[in-house]
């Protein structure tokens, strides 16, 4: 009796797992059939790691990454045994690495999803980026237009070779400058009367260029650099904190501007980040009216 009643229940218990197994499958063959077999890339295959492969140039890329970043010769990657020394020990290892950890399933951990979101998104910005712009050039017109335009921000940094004499109270510097006016030397004066450290060499300070001294002699510049003091002569006397200065220019140099051909490359580089600025300008524009932006500026702390 117990065995004739039980009959039907293993046989229902059966049925259930044949169908369990059957639904099991479909699902199997559905899930497979949406996944995307991993496809040979493009280039000199080198190694496999499971179904993921290693080509010739993406070693080549990554030890020319890897090489770029070492400063001593001696430690850059160059032989053949050093490549598969580095094929082994780096590349290999990541892949066999990044296998485990998706067996893990640790790419389903809400941190990492969160980290390969922000990758995703950075690595198509910049593909998208360098599709736009990655061919843009310039032109000979444009270099010339550009330094037309800006030549005087291309202009050699003017020097001027000065003497200086600096004393404490003004009637000291009317009494040089007299002797000056007189046809006294500048350097004999300076040794005699001035209380700079420059006195000993006759108050001679080479050659400089505005800013030299630091930002105290602002003022000191104004009158070394004007253009109505000439190579070869002597300033008025002038107040400069606890100092009274007079200043003779001796000789000139730079100021002029420097030839096209010099600074070609650089504007060339310059015009061309300008340009690439204003593609990537005008498409950001056109994708804010095609995507909306939100920005909840009072959540920014």
């Amino acid at each position: 009796m117990t065995t004739r009643k039980a009959a039907p229940a293993v046989l229902i218990f059966s049925a259930a797992l044949i169908l369990s197994a059957s639904s099991g499958c479909k699902k199997l063959e559905n899930l497979s059939s949406k996944m995307k077999p991993v496809q040979p890339p493009k280039g000199t295959i080198i190694a496999k790691v499971d179904s993921l492969f290693v080509t010739a140039e993406q070693l080549e890329q990554e030890i020319e990454n890897y090489n770029q970043l070492i400063d001593n010769p001696a430690g850059k990657i160059t032989t053949r045994e050093q490549k598969l020394a580095y094929l082994n020990d780096e590349l290999i290892r990541r892949y066999l690495f990044y296998l485990e950890a998706k067996e893990k399933r640790m790419d389903e951990r809400p941190q990492t999803q969160e980290i390969l979101r922000t990758l995703e998104i950075n690595v198509l910005a910049n593909q998208l980026i360098q599709d736009e712009i990655g061919n843009m050039t310039v032109t000979s017109s444009e270099v010339e237009d550009f330094y037309k335009i800006y030549k005087d921000q291309y202009q050699q940094a003017e020097e001027r070779k000065v003497r200086e004499i600096a004393v404490d109270s003004e009637q000291e510097a009317k009494d040089a400058l007299v002797q000056l006016l007189q046809g006294a030397d500048f350097p004999g004066v300076a040794v005699q009367r001035s209380r700079a450290e420059s006195a000993a060499k006759g108050g001679d300070l080479g050659f400089i260029k505005r800013g030299d001294r630091g930002p105290d002699f602002a003022a000191f510049d104004e009158v070394a650099f004007s253009r109505s003091l000439a190579a070869g002569q002597i300033s008025n006397i002038f107040k400069l904190k606890d100092k009274y200065y007079i200043i003779k220019v001796e000789a000139v140099r730079g100021g002029q501007a420097r030839p096209l051909s010099e600074v070609w490359d650089e504007i060339n580089r310059t015009v061309l980040f300008l340009k690439q600025q204003q593609k990537l300008q005008e498409i950001s524009a056109n994708l804010s009216k095609k995507n909306k932006v939100t920005i909840y500026d009072d959540k920014i702390k």
